[in-house]
């Protein structure tokens, strides 16, 4: 169909309202799992990768564009502030893997060795990893929630084996899910008499390292991606903080 001017103006402006409002619900979770990181300029950077994946429906005319309908990789990467990333820290960035039949998601951290580690600041006495997906449903609800594993605690000198969580997908066929990994430190106090959880962003970060599309109880991809598989394991399925296998 063609538009006139105006009348594009007008349908665009209703996809950016669209667009506008699901940014909020998902900012407000990014302030839940990472507040110190989520500030406006990152609201302001989301809005924009948000709208640019809603301009990727394929399947809805403008005016009625939605969420999930198109390609939704300019999601993946997204740093909560951009002055640090997950490979600020690790070379290597988690895996996830979607099983379809049991309706989970794995997520892997990679091997840490204590090399990786030894190059953080001299100060730094331990690093907290903890993952969590943030899910919004593609209906017309759009409804987002997020789950979160338990902290898994790095000592500076440890080597890490690759560690995994398990998420429930259950009764979610269409979803989206932004897999977010964040990093916080410990630090040796001045005085070197006490460690303390700093509060210094450069010391954190927390980073949308894959989104995934689930569209009737299947991935959707986009490109090639090869996904290694994960070993099975039993979880609870509550919305309290998973545990580490």
């Amino acid at each position: 169909k063609d538009y006139n001017l105006s009348e594009n103006s007008k349908l665009a402006g209703a996809d950016f309202a669209y667009s506008n409002t699901l940014a909020s619900r998902i900012y407000k979770q990014m302030k839940i799992i990472q507040d110190d990181s989520a500030k406006y300029e990152s609201f302001l950077r989301l809005k924009k990768k948000l709208y640019m994946v809603i301009r990727n429906d394929r399947q809805h005319d403008l005016g009625q564009l939605k969420l999930g309908y198109g390609n939704i990789n300019p999601l993946k990467n997204f740093r909560f502030s951009p002055k640090t990333s997950w490979q600020t820290f690790f070379m290597n960035y988690p895996t996830t893997n979607f099983d379809a039949e049991k309706e989970e998601l794995c997520i892997s951290t990679p091997p840490i060795l204590a090399r990786e580690v030894d190059t953080l600041p001299e100060r730094v006495r331990k690093v907290i990893l903890k993952m969590h997906i943030i899910k919004v449903s593609i209906d017309d609800e759009n409804t987002v929630d997020i789950s979160s594993s338990k902290e898994l605690v790095i000592v500076k000198g440890d080597d890490v084996e690759s560690r995994s969580v398990i998420f429930s997908i259950k009764d979610k066929p269409n979803v989206l899910l932004l897999c977010v990994a964040t990093v916080r430190m410990w630090l040796l106090s001045t005085d070197r008499k006490e460690e303390f959880l700093t509060l210094n962003t450069k010391y954190m970060t927390a980073e949308i390292f894959d989104a995934i599309l689930i569209r009737n109880g299947q991935i959707c991809k986009f490109e090639e991606e090869t996904n290694k598989e994960s070993r099975p394991s039993e979880f609870p399925d509550s919305d309290e903080e998973l545990d580490w296998v």
